[in-house]
């Protein structure tokens, strides 16, 4: 059972041959902590021989020091692009020693808010604004919720694969099948959290004494029974303060103004925070609601790469959106790359299938409804009851997913076209019963251990797989590593501009 307006639109999209020009362009960008033989956050440096996290494409980190992120180049292959992953998870085996990546999206336990090291990138212009920028996050919102960890799926397709659907491609036309994609995206992100959601408890650390709901699951650990993603809830990575922003993605120019007021309208007590420290400099890139564009917390992302320094928001303006960024996907724990091939298919369909559906402008009503019930998947998504709202009438759960998955299914087999093993992915991953939300917790109940320990004792078996995996070139990972710590010196070298003047004129680009 599939829509009728699901039907004719991809009907349409078959007519004209876009399954049979289709080729996805993917990449994946993974986040993990460091941690020491004993689970606790590594207070060691970014290892030298992975490179300098400023200029090395392949491994850089994020908020933390102890914050490694994995970053694949593009490939027109699920299996390439696993592969590479692969590759690049036994390099940073091969150069971190005793420690190992915590292979989970909530992170482990903390004594403090001292242990997590802001990440360094030099004495360069462009590194010290990354690291002022990473200030300002942790003064805004603490550092140990930017110690979350996930995975970013970027996607596009081939100007090939767009001339199948329109005779005189131009980029307006690609900007606004993209924007349709990511309205259908939010819609249908429930499958998402269902689906890839893992992380359903998390080490009462991360609170402190923040305000929550959770239920305590034992005296070191709180969770909710029938959660999926707490990562994705409101004790999640979550910013209140951008909700203001009523972000649009029904026209590029309406989501670039809001993206741009959010930088330029300035927060009182982010402006209470002070723009410098005690020493004079500069401890946040502004004052406004988003330092940079990148603060932007939400599911998905329109892109533009451009060169070092470029504003995105400018880049969007200029070019058009390049590439989507699906956020909000959970590490799964019993992965050690944190996500397998059939999954990065399944994330193939449900994007192609956002794509080929009708996508109606969102109205302030839908966009509160799409809220309301990812905060109901996050949180009791497992539950089997549960109901969730569609243009203003109660669905069950049960009922949305039947009709989705056989949409899902069409798409499979309508990509099977071009690229074989997406219908065999699609059919191995829904028969499975038993979502990783699930099995964190009745692995952990089995066991009658905490979540610190669980972490430990899983992510120590995925350290042993992922070395006893025969791949052991490095060459060009190596060279890689090498010729940018040659790039971060030349840079370095090149910087003589006074940091406070340097984030002033960034400033000045948006």
């Amino acid at each position: 059972m599939t829509d009728d307006a699901f039907n004719s639109s991809l009907r349409a999209y078959k007519n004209k041959g876009f399954f049979k020009e289709i080729k996805i362009l993917r990449g994946i960008e993974r986040e993990s902590l460091r941690v020491d033989k004993n689970g606790k956050i590594s207070q060691k440096n970014h290892p030298e021989n992975l490179g300098s996290p400023l200029t090395n494409k392949n491994i850089t980190t994020d908020f933390a020091e102890a914050l490694v992120e994995l970053v694949t180049p593009t490939f027109d292959s699920p299996e390439d692009l696993f592969n590479h992953l692969r590759l690049l998870h036994k390099f940073v085996y091969s150069e971190i020693g005793e420690e190992m990546l915590w292979n989970f999206s909530m992170p482990c336990a903390f004594r403090n808010e001292k242990e997590i090291r802001i990440a360094e990138y030099g004495n360069s212009n462009s590194g010290m604004l990354k690291h002022i920028y990473r200030k300002g996050l942790r003064l805004r919102y603490g550092s140990i919720m930017q110690c979350v960890s996930g995975i970013h799926y970027n996607f596009s397709l081939t100007k090939k694969s767009w001339e199948a659907l329109e005779n005189n491609l131009n980029q307006e036309y690609i900007n606004e099948k993209y924007l349709g994609a990511i309205r259908n995206i939010k819609r249908n992100f429930w499958f998402i959290l269902e689906n890839f959601g893992a992380s359903p408890i998390m080490h009462k650390s991360y609170l402190f004494d923040r305000e929550h709901a959770l239920e305590k699951y034992n005296s070191n650990d709180l969770f909710l029974p029938y959660a999926t993603s707490l990562r994705m809830s409101e004790v999640g990575y979550q910013s209140t303060v951008q909700d203001s922003l009523n972000i649009s993605y029904n026209k590029l120019d309406d989501f670039i103004n809001a993206l741009v007021k959010g930088i330029k309208t300035p927060v009182q007590k982010f402006a209470d925070i002070g723009m410098f420290d005690e020493a004079g400099i500069a401890q946040q890139i502004s004052t406004g609601i988003l330092q940079i564009e990148n603060e932007l917390y939400d599911i998905v992302r329109p892109k533009r790469s451009g060169p070092s320094g470029s504003r995105p928001a400018k880049l969007l303006k200029n070019q058009g959106i390049e590439y989507l960024e699906l956020r909000g996907i959970d590490i799964n724990p019993f992965i050690p790359e944190g996500i397998d091939i059939n999954k990065i298919k399944i994330l193939d369909i449900f994007i192609i299938h956002s794509l080929v559906s009708e996508s109606p402008y969102m109205s302030d009503a839908e966009i509160k409804e799409i809220k309301a019930n990812q905060k109901t998947i996050v949180n009791k998504g497992r539950l089997k009851d549960v109901m969730l709202s569609k243009s203003g009438n109660l669905i069950s759960l049960v009922e949305m997913r039947k009709i989705f998955l056989a949409e899902l299914e069409q798409i499979a087999k309508s990509l099977d076209e071009s690229s074989g093993g997406y219908l065999d992915a699609f059919n191995e991953e829904m028969s499975k019963n038993e979502f990783p939300s699930e099995k964190i917790l009745s692995d952990m109940e089995n066991e009658a251990c905490e979540f610190q320990d669980y972490g430990l004792k899983q992510s120590k078996k995925i350290a042993e797989t992922l070395e006893s995996f025969d791949v052991n070139d490095f060459s060009t990972l190596t060279n890689s590593a090498n010729v940018s710590i040659k790039n971060l010196k030349n840079l370095q070298e090149s910087s003589s501009m006074d940091i406070n003047k340097y984030v002033e004129l960034y400033n000045l680009k948006i």
